[in-house]
């Protein structure tokens, strides 16, 4: 297969790059915060090499995804499509089916137990492309489940339980799966002419916020009771605010009732992402 620049260019963006990096620092924040690990000891290869093989798990799913889903882009974004464009399918299909096999089995080098839970990764991923993201809210339990194990992932590494870990990993569920009922809202157009039975397309726009609003109370306790937990009041302080910025964000989707509404909500969310991951540094 011969393999030309485009391709190459259309693998890098159908990769997501940028988000690669954030779950790299992220396993790598969360071994250096939560775990306490010292620097030298995250900087050896075997550790380097874990985090590799998670992305090369995402960068399959984030693929695959996009070559199912290259007519729903269409009508959603056709300006943004690549697989079928850039990117051909064929290669497509190829760069996933070749990252998919190096990533489990760097895995499987470094530990069976990752290597095993990069097999499921890599088959939720796919059943998700193909069927799950098609069901009444499957395909978004799906995603937040796989970005929650993400954190998990990093414990199972180091063969080490911890409560801040799981709580994180916890919130940070909470938190994907309410992005990705966003995104439900903002692909609605596409999806339903396809099958998709999302939310929004089932229950509306209005039942879509009931559930963005039911996965908000669930995050704001588990917050809730999480700063009680915790003895520092660095982190205490740092989550008072994200609180006050999440109670914005709930009147912001009260009001929101056009796609560029609901697309600034999806920019705030992303934003409670980014202060989730700094407050680690707090810890």
């Amino acid at each position: 297969m011969k393999i030309t620049t485009k391709d190459i260019l259309g693998f890098l963006r159908a990769s997501r790059i940028p988000n690669l990096i954030i779950i790299g620092l992220t396993q790598f924040i969360t071994a250096y915060c939560l775990l306490d690990k010292t620097f030298s000891s995250l900087a050896k290869p075997d550790f380097l090499i874990f985090i590799l093989s998670t992305g090369m798990i995402g960068a399959a799913g984030y693929i695959i995804n996009d070559y199912f889903d290259q007519k729903i882009d269409m009508v959603n974004r056709p300006d943004k499509v690549v697989v079928g464009t850039t990117f051909r399918r064929r290669f497509a299909l190829f760069s996933h089916l070749a990252l998919t096999f190096i990533g489990i089995s760097l895995g499987f080098a470094i530990d069976p137990a990752v290597g095993a839970i990069h097999i499921f990764s890599a088959g939720a991923l796919w059943m998700y492309s193909i069927v799950l993201r098609r069901w009444l809210l499957l395909g978004t339990l799906t995603v937040a489940f796989l970005a929650c194990l993400t954190l998990l992932l990093v414990m199972v590494y180091f063969r080490e339980f911890n409560l801040l870990v799981v709580a994180y990993a916890m919130f940070g569920c909470v938190i994907i799966f309410i992005r990705e009922s966003l995104k439900d809202i903002i692909s609605a157009k596409g999806e339903v002419q396809f099958g998709i039975q999302s939310v929004p397309i089932v229950w509306g726009i209005r039942g879509a916020k009931v559930f963005i609003y039911l996965a908000g109370l669930a995050g704001v306790g588990g917050l809730t009771y999480y700063l009680l937990s915790i003895p520092n009041w660095n982190v205490r302080y740092f989550f008072f605010g994200v609180l006050l910025f999440i109670f914005w964000i709930a009147y912001r989707l009260a009001v929101a009732d056009k796609m560029s509404d609901f697309k600034t909500v999806k920019v705030y969310i992303d934003i409670i992402i980014i202060a989730g991951l700094s407050s680690m540094f707090l810890i």
